[in-house]
């Protein structure tokens, strides 16, 4: 076991967690449609020259049709989730909705791969989905009321997060299931891209102005996105994938923190006990499938 190829995993979630950050202070620049579109364009491109061309050769039309359509609208959906966020704080509060993805991949696990759970894993789904209700309830605790006022005043983002989260949720079991060789990342990178692009020159009024700081920002956006699946996929094969795969759950912690320090908005101590509850929940979540 490769001592280097683990910490590489526990790099890729360093990485993964500056995405919050990088893609609001992008959409604040470039509006959320060209921001979107550009990270996903210069990530493709820099993903290609790092792994080197995919190959469509041996992948089955299934992964491509059902895996790609699931990579294409979680990267749409949360990229503009992030980016139509009407403040800050609620940037915060929609990046935590998206990390559900790990307790509902282990949840999805259970019909489509077979996977046996231990009973706690259910107490671990409900733990997590608390914290983020808690942490949207803006600090009045589980207050239903403010809860629904808080989703009304943003219900496409809202909406948007949620389905982020289980989109990729579903792509992490079925990938797993349809992929036969390599995948294709780079072409589902470059695709979601194109996407962007037909809905930014559709929908968007706002003219890209790159400036120096914008461009700084969206070449480290896309050299996390290229540098992180790679080290994460030497992670899985040569290192400790267990361990890397439990600090992985601890994503939600230090993506909040790190996006909160970027975009100089720190939450509130009301907003933590949220966070700890979708990290919690999470590795209940890991522990009831350990050994199974």
């Amino acid at each position: 076991m490769d001592r280097f190829a683990t910490l590489f995993g526990v790099l890729a979630i360093l990485l993964w967690s500056m995405s919050v950050a990088l893609t609001r202070s992008l959409s604040e620049s470039l509006g959320p449609f060209g921001a979107a579109a550009s990270i996903y364009t210069v990530s493709g491109i820099m993903v290609w020259m790092a792994g080197g061309r995919p190959s469509l050769r041996g992948e089955s039309a299934s992964y491509l049709i059902v895996c790609g359509l699931l990579f294409i609208f979680y990267m749409v959906a949360f990229s503009l989730a992030i980016g139509l966020a009407h403040t800050r704080q609620q940037t915060l509060e929609l990046g935590l909705i998206n990390y559900l993805w790990p307790s509902l991949t282990l949840l999805f696990a259970v019909p489509l791969l077979k996977l046996r759970v231990r009973w706690w894993i259910w107490p671990g789904v409900v733990l997590a989905f608390t914290g983020v209700l808690w942490a949207i309830s803006g600090g009045h605790g589980l207050d239903i009321h403010q809860l629904m006022r808080n989703v009304r005043g943003n219900p496409v983002a809202y909406s948007l997060a949620l389905g982020a989260a289980v989109s990729w949720a579903l792509y992490s079991n079925l990938v797993r299931v349809l992929c036969k060789g390599k995948g294709v990342l780079p072409l589902f990178l470059l695709a979601t891209g194109a996407v962007l692009w037909a809905l930014y020159f559709t929908y968007s009024s706002n003219r890209i102005s790159l400036t120096l700081p914008a461009i700084l920002e969206l070449l480290a956006m896309g050299a996390v996105t290229a540098i992180s699946y790679q080290c994460w996929d030497l992670a899985m094969k040569k290192g400790n994938a267990t361990l890397v795969a439990a600090l992985s759950y601890f994503t939600p912690l230090s993506s909040i923190l790190i996006a909160g320090l970027w975009l100089h908005t720190l939450p509130g101590a009301s907003f933590w006990p949220g966070v700890l509850m979708v990290v919690g929940g999470s590795l209940l979540c890991w522990t009831a499938s350990r050994g199974k």
